[in-house]
């Protein structure tokens, strides 16, 4: 969430109130909805209006009843740029907007998807049932706790359901572990009501820090400007296996837990 967010944030200001003039198809299999020409021909004369996100979806809207809505996943990118400039690396999709500026989709693995919805005319499968997002007045302790106690999930796994919470993936979720004291491998209907009342305020810390530092990059993430984030610098845990936890000094400990690659201090978390 906090890197799409950037990526809203860096890439509003060069794209919205400009006309898409023309559309250009470099991989017709990210374009999951509607056929590509069909895609091309219901973009094209129509004007960004406003840049939103729901979750790790980018929305932009581009009529009072169409958005066209790109899920980046783990490698794809949008991109603004000034016309004339060379075509960025992995380009996949370009859109040539009104007033010089280019938007392009790049993807280096290529799972992103893009889909160009009217009228809610089609079922965008892990979209239509996100949960609440953190820094929403719909994520609290009082929502949280109850979907808890039904669940018996390792509590990664819990709240890296984006059905239960919108937006959060994994360095996130061991942060906000590694923040509230929580192991990654507790069952979540364990958790007492205090321990999910810390897990809530650490999700909303970790995430407002996420933003504030304007994304983690390791390897592939750049915002709407190309720029790289900076949070990697602040973590806790994630990628720092091995590494003494920056609370206790104990040696950070690695493990798997619903097939995600987890950190965690085994002195701080219980």
């Amino acid at each position: 969430m906090p890197e799409v967010e950037q990526v809203r944030k860096t890439l509003a200001p060069h794209i919205e109130g400009k006309k898409i003039l023309a559309v250009e198809i470099y991989l017709e299999r990210l374009i999951k909805y509607p056929q590509p020409d069909a895609f091309i021909k219901g973009l094209v004369g129509k004007t960004i209006s406003s840049v939103g996100r729901r979750g790790k979806y980018l929305v932009l809207h581009t009529a009072p009843k169409q958005q066209l809505i790109v899920h980046l996943r783990m490698t794809g990118a949008l991109l603004a740029q000034p016309s004339a400039a060379p075509a960025p690396a992995y380009a996949k999709i370009k859109f040539t907007l009104s007033d010089d500026v280019t938007m392009w989709f790049t993807d280096i693995r290529t799972f992103g998807t893009l889909y160009l919805v009217t009228d809610n005319d089609t079922y965008i499968e892990g979209y239509e049932t996100l949960g609440p997002e953190p820094l929403s007045e719909g994520f609290t302790a009082g929502y949280l706790l109850p979907l808890a106690q039904k669940s018996k999930k390792a509590i990664k796994s819990f709240i890296l359901d984006q059905q239960i919470i919108a937006g959060l993936g994994n360095i996130y979720a061991d942060e906000c572990l590694a923040l509230s004291g929580i192991l990654p491998m507790r069952k979540a209907c364990s958790l007492s009501a205090a321990e999910v009342g810390r897990l809530c305020e650490a999700v909303n810390a970790v995430i407002a820090q996420g933003i504030k530092n304007r994304g983690t990059t390791f390897r592939d993430y750049k915002d709407g400007e190309g720029n790289k984030g900076d949070n990697q610098n602040h973590l806790l845990v994630y990628g720092r296996g091995g590494k003494p936890c920056k609370k206790c000094g104990a040696l950070l400990q690695t493990t798997k837990v619903g097939g995600r690659g987890t950190v965690y201090c085994e002195h701080c978390q219980k």
